[in-house]
C-alpha cells in the first residue's frame, strides 16, 4: 500500500475520532490552561483555524509537522497581553536537517503579574504579593514521509508555580499536514498535551499542630493533601484552501493570494469547538486576516494584519491581532519571525 494512501486512511479515521466523542463539559478539571492559547499573530487573527495552515516557527506550538514547511532557519517571539494583567511569551527556534528533517525548540512563559496574598486571618490582604507562571519547554522534530504528507512530534516539560507550590510533569505533541491536491486543499491534525497528570506541593502544605494534652507544638506536624490533576489533552483538525493565489488551481494571482481554514477542536475538558479564518496576503508583503470561534465561553472574532520584507536572505516577519474575549475586554498580540 502506498504511503500516500496509509495517510488518507489516518487522516479519515482522525476525523471519525473527533466527532464521535460525547457531548459532555468537563469544565475546570485540567491545569495548565495556558497550553491552550494560540502564540502567534498569525494564527490567532485567524480564529486559531492554524493546524492546517502553520508553515512558521510559531509551528512548534500549534502543529509541530508545519516547521518542516519553512525549509531555513527560523526564530520567532511573541508576546501576548492577555486580560487581567496576564502575559503570554513564547520563543522558537527551528533548523533543517537536510534530508533528514527539521529540528525545533520552543518555550511558552505564563505570568499573572502581581497578586494579592490574603490568608484566613487577614481576608482583605497581608500587604504581600505573590505571582502564579506556567513554563512548557518542548523538542520537536518533523519529517516529510512522502511528498505530501509531514509528520512531527513534540516533547515538552510542563511546570506550574504558585507562590511557593509547583507542580509538574511531561507531555509530547504529535501531529501531521497533508496536501490533498485536490484545489490546493491541505489537511492539519494534532493530538496535544498526551501526559501525566501534575501534582502541586511546597512548604506552605505543612502547618503546625499542638497537642492539646502535653501542650507539645510540632512546627510540621501536619501536611494538606492536594489532588492529582490532569492537562488538557487537545484534539484538532483542520483544512486550509488557497482560493486565490500562485499555486491556487481554483484562481492563478501572481501577486493575491486568499486563504481560508476551518478547523474542529476537541480538548478534554470543554466541549466541541470550531474556528474559522481568513486570510488576504498581496505580492507576498501585506497580509490581512480575520476569523472566528464557535462554542467557546466568552471568545469570539478575531482581525489582524502582517508584514514580510526580505533583507538580502533574511525574512522578516511582522503580525498583530486583536482576539474578542467578551467580558474579558480585548487581547492584542504581537509576533516576530525570521528566517534565514
Amino acid at each position: 500500500m502506498k504511503k500516500s494512501t496509509i495517510a488518507i486512511l489516518i487522516i479519515l479515521l482522525s476525523f471519525s475520532l473527533v466527532f464521535s466523542g460525547d457531548e459532555l463539559s468537563k469544565v475546570g478539571t485540567t491545569m495548565v490552561q495556558f497550553l491552550k492559547l494560540g502564540v502567534s499573530g498569525r494564527g490567532t487573527s485567524m480564529g486559531n483555524a492554524y493546524v492546517a495552515a502553520a508553515n512558521d516557527v510559531s509551528a512548534l506550538v500549534w502543529n509541530p509537522a508545519g516547521i518542516q514547511q519553512i525549509g531555513k532557519r527560523a526564530f520567532g517571539i511573541s508576546h501576548t497581553q492577555l486580560y487581567a494583567d496576564i502575559q503570554l511569551n513564547f520563543l522558537g527556534f527551528s533548523t533543517p536537517l537536510g534530508t533528514a528533517g527539521t529540528f525545533g525548540f520552543s518555550v511558552v512563559n505564563l505570568n499573572s503579574g502581581d497578586i494579592e496574598l490574603t490568608t484566613i486571618d487577614q481576608p482583605n490582604g497581608t500587604g504581600e504579593t505573590y505571582t502564579s507562571t506556567d513554563l512548557m519547554a518542548g523538542l520537536s522534530y518533523a519529517r516529510r514521509l512522502t511528498d505530501r504528507f509531514v509528520l512531527g512530534v513534540s516533547l515538552k516539560y510542563i511546570e506550574e508555580k504558585i507562590y511557593h507550590e509547583k507542580a509538574s510533569t511531561v507531555a509530547f505533541d504529535i501531529g501531521s499536514q497533508f496536501d490533498t491536491g485536490i484545489y490546493g486543499m491541505r489537511l492539519g491534525m494534532a493530538l496535544q498535551n498526551f501526559g501525566g497528570k501534575m501534582h502541586l506541593d511546597g512548604p506552605d502544605l505543612d502547618f503546625p499542630v499542638d497537642d492539646p494534652i502535653t501542650g507539645y507544638h510540632n512546627a510540621i506536624g501536619g501536611r494538606i493533601e492536594t489532588a492529582d490533576w490532569p492537562i488538557p489533552l487537545v484534539y484538532r483538525m483542520g483544512v486550509a484552501m488557497d482560493l486565490i493565489g500562485p499555486h491556487s488551481q481554483v484562481m492563478s494571482s501572481a501577486k493575491n493570494q486568499f486563504t481560508i481554514a476551518v478547523e474542529a477542536n476537541d480538548p478534554v475538558d470543554h466541549y466541541l469547538r470550531y474556528n474559522f479564518g481568513a486570510e488576504y496576503e498581496w505580492n507576498g508583503m501585506f497580509a490581512l486576516r480575520g476569523g472566528y470561534k464557535m462554542n467557546y465561553d466568552e471568545a469570539t472574532y478575531s482581525v489582524g494584519a502582517g508584514f514580510k520584507v526580505n533583507m538580502g536572505s533574511t525574512l522578516v516577519q511582522l503580525d498583530y491581532s486583536f482576539n474578542n474575549y467578551g467580558l474579558l475586554d480585548y487581547v492584542h498580540q504581537y509576533s516576530f519571525m525570521f528566517a534565514f
